[in-house]
């Protein structure tokens, strides 16, 4: 979803019933409606108003909650984004006290109007934040889309031209598909060629334009910097002109309306391109007109450019806008496809150029939901290189017999650099856990032991005081005894304060295996000796199951289910890289990307296959790559970067436990491929 275009609507909406209560103050970008049905109000506002995000502080009465809230899950979240005011008794204030995400305060109808306007900013403000993050969540997921698609698009098109051998329908064809991509409404192709003296010109070969079938002939015209098409023929520059009627008059180019005038068109928006062969040569220019994507840069995939008929001087108000940034860069690409494909040259370079960027484009873009593992793919994918290119030198042994081409080199680094793609699938709080328990989960578990301490203090306060009153005429007695409750007391709180330190310990991940079960039990059946209840009289949990669940973490900072989200992003990935059409020579990508986790013990994800047979060498290559950076990450939330002698030795354990190849991991310690990558340095 994208709002750039939408109009933001602050409005408070006011239940009917409590009119005569409350007189909330609005300032002048806020609304204030009162009403009888809030669900009948918000669906008005939302389906009269397209253009409308609505900003919605709902103040109502607790009986008309649950209506309410089963109403808003219907609606489209990207829409309405509201904070709820209850207002009731305070007895009732248990009937939602489950169910506080959208609620931002419980109210009693005394309340003063002071402090519901109050109220009513303080939820604005939640709205506006909450707002302002999910915009930035939808430019990068779409930032994402877009390269996903630009990709897909090269790759449709490399094949539909490479597969089309008739030049009048290539040309057609080369026409139509980037019109389609960038959202043009017309467009025409020139090709370059030669007099019978040997000079060269401008040869218009095709235009088509979706609005209107406008018949026209081939013509020919001097090569020269003075026409848009001549200029971009000469130097080969990439044009894209907001506004071909304000173009600079100082601009080496000018634009000729003759062709609107005789047509009653009016070209506007402008993006042309040169098409260069093999020897960078310019062999045509593609000419586009008039981008009619809206002004958030939507592509027409659903609803393409030639349904929007350009006709009347108001269309073209409405309807057109400048050209993209982006596609200049990619109908570029395009327009060397095209070349390429009419000159039968450079077709497979360049699409695999322009794939290649585009996988390292996806996978920055991944990693910048998370920047604790910005970089980490693409250390990897050196460092698989690397070790190729080690294994490649390799004598004897059982690693002689593997030899890496470039292309196998390429494939296997594509493998390396989306093999943690599936990751953009996963809860995103998951990756940044750098403790067992989650900050606000230990922060309530500190919450409790202090509500722990002070009830053991209250309760021996309470002990000696009655020591005191029944002991009143033996002072010396009732000293003895205050003296060793006190001692008590003392020795208890001690211990609570080690109890939560102790927690706090066990909080921390490890990197290797231990056992805190055995800890944590101590403390759990110390704990349950102290007959602790909260105000209602009823038994107090200070550890809860789920504290007691990522407490006893044996390893790192995940519980099971955790570790299992965590897991599911390899098969994330292999579906993700099975739908793009690699070619021949990269077909092993997606399975050699879902293997980076297997162990040749069959200890490892996602099908616990076991020995060198059932595990490409280039998985087990990758295994050896993405724990030893995982290790020696300087960023990680959850652990310190380990030191390489450290490192080196966890390999060799893993490899001494079949878990490893053992070959490859003497190869990438001996020949110190560590050393090798300049960021690892």
């Amino acid at each position: 979803m994208r709002w750039e275009k939408k109009h933001i609507q602050k409005t408070i909406l006011l239940d009917e019933s409590l009119s005569q209560l409350f007189h909330p103050d609005c300032s002048d970008s806020e609304k204030l409606i009162i009403t009888d049905n809030s669900e009948k109000t918000i669906d008005y506002i939302l389906n009269e108003y397209d253009e409308v995000i609505l900003f919605a502080v709902i103040i109502i009465p607790l009986e008309k909650y649950q209506s309410l809230e089963r109403h808003l899950n219907l609606i489209d979240y990207s829409r309405i984004f509201y904070q709820l005011v209850i207002v009731g008794d305070e007895d009732d204030i248990g009937a939602v006290s489950e169910r506080l995400y959208h609620i931002n305060d419980y109210i009693t109808k005394d309340i003063s109007d002071r402090k519901l306007n109050f109220i009513i900013k303080k939820s604005f403000s939640i709205i506006e934040k909450y707002f302002q993050t999910e915009q930035k969540k939808s430019w990068y997921y779409n930032k994402l889309i877009d390269a996903q698609r630009d990709q897909s698009d090269l790759i449709d098109i490399g094949r539909a031209l490479s597969a089309e051998k008739d030049m009048d329908k290539l040309l057609r064809l080369i026409l139509y598909l980037s019109k389609k991509i960038t959202g043009a409404d017309g467009g025409s192709i020139y090709l370059v060629e030669e007099d019978p003296s040997g000079k060269r010109r401008l040869r218009f070969k095709y235009s088509h334009t979706f609005s209107q079938e406008i018949p026209l002939e081939e013509f020919v015209m001097d090569m020269n910097t003075k026409s848009i098409s001549g200029y971009v023929a000469v130097t080969g520059e990439v044009l894209n002109i907001p506004d071909a009627y304000k173009i600079d008059p100082l601009a080496p180019y000018s634009f000729n309306p003759y062709f609107d005038r005789q047509h009653n068109y009016i070209s506007r928006s402008m993006l042309v391109v040169p098409m260069k062969n093999h020897l960078d040569e310019i062999i045509g220019v593609i000419q586009l007109i008039n981008s009619k994507e809206d002004h958030s840069g939507v592509r027409k995939y659903e609803n393409e450019a030639y349904e929007i008929k350009l006709e009347r001087q108001s269309d073209f108000d409405k309807y057109v806008v400048p050209f993209d940034d982006r596609y200049n860069s990619l109908m570029e690409a395009i327009a060397g496809q095209a070349a390429i494909a009419i000159e039968n040259n450079r077709l497979i370079n360049q699409i695999q150029k322009q794939f290649e960027e585009f996988v390292k484009a996806s996978v920055t873009a991944i990693e910048s939901r998370d920047p604790a593992t910005s970089g980490h793919s693409f250390r990897v994918a050196a460092i698989c290189k690397e070790m190729a290119k080690a294994i490649n030198n390799v004598q004897s042994g059982y690693l002689s017999s593997f030899k890496f081409t470039d292309t196998d080199i390429k494939e296997l680094e594509f493998a390396a650099l989306l093999h943690d793609f599936g990751k953009v699938y996963i809860d995103l709080n998951i990756f940044k856990k750098a403790k067992k328990l989650y900050p606000k989960d230990l922060e309530n578990l500190k919450l409790r032991m202090d509500y722990l301490y002070r009830y053991i203090e209250l309760l021996y306060y309470s002990k000696e005081m009655e020591v005191i009153r029944e002991g009143i005429n033996y002072n010396k007695a009732v000293d003895n005894i205050v003296t060793l409750i006190h001692e008590e007391k003392i020795e208890k709180l001690k211990r609570i304060i080690e109890i939560k330190e102790t927690i706090i310990k066990l909080n921390e991940p490890t990197v290797t295996e231990f056992e805190p079960d055995e800890v944590l039990r101590g403390i759990l059946n110390e704990i349950e000796t102290i007959e602790c209840t909260d105000i209602s009289g009823r038994r107090f949990e200070v550890i809860t199951d789920l504290d007691k669940k990522n407490l006893s973490i044996k390893r790192g900072s995940l519980n099971e289910e955790e570790r299992q989200e965590i897991e599911s992003h390899v098969i994330e990935t292999y579906k993700f890289v099975s739908k793009i059409p690699w070619p021949p020579e990269y077909k092993k990508i997606p399975e050699i990307a879902l293997r980076h986790h297997e162990k040749l013990d069959g200890t490892g994800y996602p099908d616990g296959l076991a020995g060198r047979e059932s595990v490409s060498l280039q998985s087990r290559m990758m295994a050896i790559a993405d724990i030893f950076d995982a290790l020696t990450a300087q960023d990680r939330p959850y652990k310190r970067a380990v030191p390489i002698e450290k490192v080196v030795d966890i390999l060799r354990e893993e490899a001494r436990s079949n878990k490893l190849d053992a070959d490859l991991v003497e190869l990438f310690i001996t020949e110190k491929i560590y050393e090798k990558i300049p960021s690892l340095n």
